[in-house]
């Protein structure tokens, strides 16, 4: 809407007046001054600034004139309530007539705050270049590395720190690059010249196929006693070297096998074997498994308990070189405490799955029950059943004959060696 200068005018001077008003308006009310932090000792020395200028909407700030310290201010706003229906007013009795008389009053709510620029808070200034919006003020991740490093120097633990270091060596700097200028790039040697044979691509790691660090070595075969024969896991030696024990433990009843150290999910799947191979690769099977039990979801287990097995000590020597080479040995922080062996991540998923791999061997019909053999491993089911398809096992339903004598109703079967072009999950099959 278009106004003319004499509008214009006649607005400005309305709205003069109105503002006028309302500062008589205040000039004459009362104030109520209510502390929410504090209790002033002496009410008579109180002194109030204002600050500001009074509207419609807003009505000015008072501050109290005390030198409580030079960053911090106690700071007055007024509580307004006309829009929930009420004000406030001061009521004035005479105590011989009773009359009351009502005056207008406004009620000031005093916090104590604090602020580096205290004329900004009040807003007795007005900074119109305060914010810079320009600015950069992100953090690269060099520096926030460096950040990070540095905390961990001062706070980290003794294993942080090792590593810490260990990244630091690791790390190829602009000295680095200038030294392999100086001797690898500047050599000769590695400037490939015409007359050179051309290079053999079996010896190029890209061309070669990938193998797992987690599964074991499966054999092409068509039987599935041979796709992860127990030469795999025993050599000749220590299979000679336990094979007095391991017929002695075949011919046991499965109450006095289990009293002998072997776990109750691994008999359900041992019958007695007359070939000293297979009666080799069942104790060998049990140590793995009684060793998983202790274990546990920490992955740690006391240097006690390993010593106290009942197995024979060639096999534990062999398992923990086989899978124990990167473990690391703690004694908590006071060193007070039973030393434990821990295993990481990938190590204890490659005991694991060569413990499976074994029971998928060892198995009448190579058929391995899930719930047995979880419960035992206290493994996570989604991740056991995809440690065997991943070994090349189907995922079947068993019968109820099946499901009563192996405590199970699903199993593991294995009928053929993993396919490397598989992919996606296997569906469970009805049997």
């Amino acid at each position: 809407m278009w106004l003319s200068s004499e509008d214009l005018n006649v607005r400005k001077t309305e709205r003069h007046v109105r503002n006028l008003q309302i500062n008589k308006e205040i000039a004459n009310s009362d104030i109520i001054a209510t502390f929410v932090h504090n209790r002033p000792r002496d009410l008579k020395k109180l002194t109030f600034e204002r600050h500001g200028k009074a509207g419609r909407k807003k009505a000015p700030i008072l501050s109290l004139k005390e030198d409580i310290c030079e960053k911090i201010v106690e700071l007055g706003t007024d509580v307004n309530c006309l829009d929930e229906g009420f004000d406030f007013a001061v009521a004035v009795v005479d105590t011989k007539t009773g009359e009351a008389t009502y005056r207008p009053a406004r009620l000031y709510s005093f916090e104590t705050k604090y602020s580096e620029d205290i004329e900004k808070l009040i807003g007795d200034r007005k900074d119109l270049n305060s914010e810079d919006f320009k600015g950069d003020f992100s953090i690269g991740a060099e520096k926030w590395a460096e950040k990070r490093r540095q905390l961990t120097s001062n706070f980290g633990s003794s294993k942080k720190i090792k590593m810490d270091e260990a990244s630091q060596r690791r790390t190829i700097n602009q000295e680095t690059l200038d030294e392999m200028r100086k001797t690898a790039f500047a050599s000769n040697s590695n400037v490939k010249s015409e007359d050179q044979e051309d290079i053999k691509l079996e010896n190029i790691t890209m061309m070669n196929k990938a193998a797992s660090s987690i599964l074991p070595r499966a054999v092409q075969t068509e039987l599935s006693r041979d796709i992860y024969p127990i030469s795999l896991f025993l050599e000749d030696v220590e299979i000679d070297a336990i094979e007095p024990i391991a017929a002695e433990v075949m011919e046991k009843k499965r109450k006095d096998k289990m009293e002998a150290g072997i776990p109750e999910c691994v008999t359900l799947i041992m019958y007695n074997e007359k070939t000293k191979q297979r009666a080799a690769g069942y104790l060998l099977l049990a140590t793995m498994v009684e060793i998983l039990m202790k274990m546990g979801k920490q992955r740690q287990l006391l240097k006690k308990d390993l010593n106290d097995l009942k197995m024979p000590d060639v096999l534990r020597q062999k398992i923990l070189a086989q899978f124990f080479n990167d473990s690391t040995s703690e004694k908590g922080y006071t060193g007070r405490t039973a030393e434990r062996i821990r295993l990481n991540v990938t190590d204890y998923d490659r005991f694991v799955a060569h413990t499976l791999a074994l029971a998928l061997t060892l198995a009448p019909e190579h058929k391995v029950p899930l719930t047995p053999f979880q419960q035992a491993l206290t493994y996570q089911p989604s991740k056991l059943e995809k440690l065997f398809q991943a070994l090349g096992a189907d995922l079947i339903r068993l019968d109820v004959s099946s499901a009563q004598n192996l405590r199970s109703l699903r199993a593991a079967i294995l009928l053929k060696p993993p396919s490397v072009e598989q992919k996606g999950p296997r569906k469970i099959i009805r049997r």
